[in-house]
């Protein structure tokens, strides 16, 4: 399954939010799965993905000649290039 970095990007601030207005049980559902704290997770997560999508950028940049406008069908592409 894809996730967009726009998708992933709300995902984590969500659950960040979620996180911070519940963490008792955010802690309750996370810790038995990952074994990690919740909020050390999701913050993780979001380095991570503001790293995929400065990598997507970067890609963008180094492919196309200044100035370029990319079409939606080639934005499209290359951000489900960043994935791992």
């Amino acid at each position: 399954m894809g996730v967009t970095v726009d998708e992933a990007q709300l995902l984590v601030d969500t659950a960040l939010r979620v996180a911070d207005w519940d963490t008792a049980r955010t802690r309750d559902i996370v810790d038995p799965i990952t074994h990690e704290p919740a909020l050390a997770l999701l913050a993780r997560l979001r380095r991570e993905v503001r790293a995929t999508a400065q990598a997507a950028r970067e890609r963008a940049d180094a492919a196309y000649p200044e100035g370029y406008e990319l079409s939606e069908d080639e934005e499209s592409e290359a951000w489900r290039g960043t994935g791992g």
